[in-house]
């Protein structure tokens, strides 16, 4: 019985990830035209998420504020810029924070 449980688990997980991806995509494809509506459906992407315990990808994470937890689209609500020392910088406009991604080789 432990397996099947483990089994079901694994599936609702990666149905998780797959429901979250597609909101994702969808929030951005739906921000440019509505941004309200786009925020809430990352919102819920994020919280399917959090409650499933499926770790983001560099793909998810990225459009979302480490400062306040919203939808972050460059040219929409963040600004890019190219740092010093080869850094990345978005910088959201509703909390003002600031995202660093190095973009060195390893």
């Amino acid at each position: 019985m432990n397996r099947r449980r483990r089994g079901a688990n694994a599936r609702h997980k990666e149905e998780a990830t797959a429901i979250a991806r597609n909101m994702i995509q969808l929030a951005v494809s739906t921000a440019g035209s509505d941004l309200d509506l786009a925020k809430e459906q990352a919102a819920l992407a994020r919280r399917i998420m959090l409650k499933f315990n499926v770790r983001y990808s560099w793909q998810l994470r990225r459009f979302y504020c480490h400062g306040c937890k919203g939808l972050i689209l460059p040219g929409v609500n963040a600004r890019v810029r190219l740092g010093p020392s080869k850094m990345l910088l978005v910088t959201c406009r509703d909390c003002g924070h600031v995202n660093r991604k190095s973009l060195r080789q390893a």
